[in-house]
């Protein structure tokens, strides 16, 4: 897909042909003061429009002021202005991404969703973001919950969810083009285009290539051959009809290639373990069809069916996957009291699995239901002083059977300025197709005979268990001051660990750690003056784990030495002229004390650092923006995070690029 188009020759093409934009919209964001910006209306919290301020659960907003003045090329850079995310660069193409905790390539406690659509693949419960290639300009916001989301959202909604949610095709009319070169942006470019097509149906396209080039090992220096291209394009339609009703039918299609050294078990020749150059295939599609229907002013549904396909060739595994997904959701109110939100999804992943030598799936096709149920009402205790919100959801799974993720949360505003919340949840994340019918080749002891030590998956696996307690207060004194402070402790039970009866036995994985962890999260926004607007965020997080194992892996290291314990960031925007923006952006992380490197018993040390970008935004006429910006500024390279498979560590590097922007 990569071969028939280059995005950058359609630049060439159309510069001398496009008419001009307005960018006032941008200007009015600047221009808001921090009280209206707390009135952003969000949906992930509540499964319905609330505003930021009266949400009782830790949520960040990134809107889309906040993409525009970033320097992030790429969805996985964005998240770094989260508090209570963990967000580490492994490699050209591949992210560490996870909240409150218990980060990893795999990490599996986080839930992320394109415009309610689950990026999702069955054989580990995480996510591969090397495949999250959307344009950033029709980013409408994104929304974060730090702490569970499984009443609203289900299992694997444990530590957080995400959800990214593009702008409407009437919000995406005209076209635009955008072009960035770099010393790592090897010519990525996209193409939008957005037409009315008749008087309440809106449409867009749009074509989005990024390329990144590799980065640099860490033992040797050498060129780690890690560099990443992608393809992505697709469409949205949205239609109002009569006042009831609208709609919405979207759909994304994308190819990839990323270059990988791994280290891999090749039998029956000697010396069984190689290093071998990987080039990583992924393709995928989707199509997302919404209905929704407001009965009345007290009362609605929706309707959300899609369908995502999705493969991915590595040299130990072949993958396809693929899901539906049905759910349905219907709002009332009663009596002014009682604001219900219920619904129920099914949900279907057939999966098929290429074996290798060094990983295998047992059987190697297979097909899972997951069938649910959720109930959640908010009360109204005191007329705009005091609600409480309670529900929980109900799941039926393949390898656990029947789950249920009930929460309870209080909001209280003694006054206008100030919200305070509490809660406490249940949540839970089912065992991957992995953990329950994997195989995975961890070493061979060639000598005095051959002897392989797989690590097998455990059909008897219960699900990873959470209950959270968190609480945090909102105090806005001005419109040029706010800050959002939670605090949370989370126990965890039967959490997915390893067994081996002896050195030789193979290792299997089983539910035998359990821990605490405890945080603090602190934001604040703060406008001195007109023309700037800043962000401070600190995020500190402490987690002790306990493993019950006859073996050392050193799990509960690796597990609490996976999360830097501080973080801190700020930004600044200023505003030097009507047509001039200088944006500055810093975030601090802390050592990783015991990251993974190769496998459970190996760990490394990853220092601390700080990252500093920034960029300068000129608008030399109306329709065009020019832009560049760094990213790394003062540090020539540095490692982020040592992933815990057949992989070595990769530093990241300083990124210098220029952007061009031209909207029809």
């Amino acid at each position: 897909m990569t071969h028939f188009i280059k995005p950058y020759l359609i630049i060439i093409v159309t510069l001398f042909t496009l008419p001009s934009f307005s960018q006032a919209d941008d200007l009015e964001m600047f221009d808001m003061d921090l009280s209206s910006l707390m009135q952003i209306q969000i949906t992930s919290a509540g499964r319905k429009a609330q505003d930021l301020a009266d949400v009782p659960a830790a949520v960040y907003v990134i809107d889309k002021e906040d993409i525009q003045n970033s320097s992030a090329t790429c969805v996985p850079e964005l998240l770094r202005m989260v508090p209570g995310l963990q967000v580490a660069r492994i490699s050209s193409s591949k992210w560490a991404i996870a909240s409150r905790g218990f980060n990893g390539t795999f990490s599996n406690k986080l839930l992320v969703q394109i415009d309610g659509r689950s990026v999702y693949t069955s054989a580990y419960s995480g996510v591969y973001w090397d495949t999250l290639n959307l344009p950033l300009e029709d980013i409408e916001q994104i929304e974060v919950i730090r702490g569970p989301g499984a009443t609203l959202w289900g299992a694997n909604a444990v530590n957080g969810v995400i959800n990214i949610i593009t702008k409407t095709a009437a919000d995406t009319q005209g076209g635009k083009v955008t072009a960035t070169m770099g010393n790592h942006e090897r010519g990525s470019a996209s193409f939008r285009y957005g037409k009315q097509l008749k008087n309440d149906l809106h449409g867009r396209f749009y074509v989005n290539h990024h390329a990144q080039d590799s980065y640099t090992y860490l033992g040797d220096k050498s060129d780690a051959d890690d560099d990443w291209q992608i393809t992505t394009g697709g469409f949205r339609l949205d239609n109002d009809v009569g006042i009831k009703d609208s709609w919405t039918f979207q759909g994304d299609i994308y190819h990839g290639e990323n270059n990988q050294w791994v280290d891999t078990l090749w039998i029956p020749d000697l010396p069984y373990l190689i290093r071998a150059q990987d080039q990583v295939h992924t393709n995928g599609g989707n199509l997302l069809g919404r209905w929704e229907h407001g009965i009345s002013e007290k009362q609605s549904w929706t309707l959300q069916v899609y369908y995502d396909f999705t493969t991915r060739d590595e040299i130990y595994l072949e993958q396809t996957n693929h899901i539906v997904d049905i759910d349905f959701q219907h709002r009332f109110q009663v009596k002014n009291c009682h604001d219900l939100v219920w619904g129920m999804g099914y949900r279907v992943v057939k999966d098929d699995f290429s074996n290798s030598y060094q990983v295998e799936f047992i059987p190697d096709s297979q097909t899972n239901n997951l069938v649910s149920a959720f109930f959640q009402d908010e009360i109204t205790l005191l007329k705009d002083r005091l609600w409480l919100t309670m529900g929980s959801k109900f799941e039926h799974n393949e390898y656990t059977g029947f789950e249920v993720q009930p929460n309870l949360r209080l909001l209280w505003k003694p006054g206008e300025r100030h919200t305070l919340w509490a809660s406490i949840s249940r949540a839970i994340r089912t065992p991957s197709r992995a953990e329950d019918s994997g195989k995975v080749m961890t070493y061979v002891i060639p000598e005095p005979i051959s002897l392989e030590i797989p690590l097998l998956g455990n059909s008897d696996l219960n699900s990873e268990q959470l209950i959270a307690y968190e609480t945090g207060y909102r105090y806005i004194p001005s419109k040029d001051f706010s800050i959002d402070l939670s605090l949370y402790y989370n126990d965890y039970r039967e959490l997915q660990s390893y067994y081996q009866a002896s050195a030789f036995s193979p290792i299997y994985f089983v539910n035998s750690m359990e821990g605490q962890t405890y945080g603090l999260e602190i934001t604040t926004a703060w406008k001195p003056v007109d023309w700037i607007n800043t962000k401070f965020s600190y995020t500190y997080i402490d987690l002790k784990m306990e493993a019950d194992n006859n073996q050392s892996f050193q799990i509960e290291q690796v597990t609490e030495g996976s999360s830097p314990r501080h973080q801190f960031n700020a930004q600044a925007n200023i505003k030097l002229r009507e047509n001039l923006h200088l944006n500055l952006w810093g975030h601090y992380t802390d050592q990783l004390d015991a990251s993974s490197l190769s496998g459970p018993s190996n760990t490394l040390v990853v220092d601390d650092y700080i990252n500093f970008n920034a960029n300068i935004k000129w608008t030399p006429k109306e329709n065009l923006e020019i832009t560049l910006a760094g990213e790394n500024i003062f540090d020539n390279r540095h490692l982020e995070f040592i992933q815990e498979e057949f992989k070595s560590p990769v530093e990241v590097e300083r990124s210098l690029y220029l952007k061009i922007t031209w909207a029809l």
